[in-house]
């Protein structure tokens, strides 16, 4: 089959490319699988970094737990580097649009330089690109543990991708 070069090239502008490996994104899809459950049971968001240790392997630090709806991750040890970051959403909570990472989620990952990884209630799994505020959900509803109350969509659709802009507009449209 013949790829028309035009068409090649829209294709590719179209979808972003992702700077996270199959490692890292293996790695936090079973980090997710063990901490949303637990996130969702204490109605805590849970958080952390991807880190790559002096060695060269790709790890996670030490986990904090912080409130309903924010977490302060503990400093990384020295010799460590961050890859990303990463935090659940807690559990799911009336007029609560924690199906998507919030503005505060990825201007903080954008600021610190580093993509971020999100997990929601309703068992999604978010990347957020920390250089162009660009995130997609690696995978839908219910790819991860879910909230046993979670009421689907109550803030409307919830898309595969957005751009910080288009977040800024969910979150003011209400």
């Amino acid at each position: 089959m013949r790829v028309f070069p035009a068409l090649f090239a829209l294709l590719t502008m179209a979808v972003p490319a992702t700077a996270q490996s199959v490692e890292e994104t293996e790695l936090v899809h079973a980090l997710f699988r063990s901490m949303n459950p637990q996130s969702i049971a204490h109605n805590r968001e849970v958080c952390g970094y991807v880190v790559r240790s002096p060695a060269g392997e790709l790890g996670i630090s030490k986990v904090s737990w912080g409130s309903p709806a924010a977490c302060a991750t503990i400093p990384v040890e020295p010799g460590f580097t961050i890859v990303s970051s990463w935090h659940t959403h807690a559990a799911w909570a009336q007029g609560y649009d924690g199906e998507v990472p919030s503005t505060i989620d990825v201007e903080g990952d954008m600021q610190m330089g580093v993509n971020g990884w999100v997990a929601t209630p309703g068992g999604r799994l978010w990347f957020i690109d920390g250089q162009s505020g660009f995130m997609y959900q690696v995978c839908g509803r219910e790819c991860l543990p879910t909230d046993p109350g979670f009421y689907p969509e109550e803030h409307g659709p919830v898309e595969k991708r957005y751009t910080l802009a288009e977040l800024r507009r969910r979150f003011v449209g209400r």
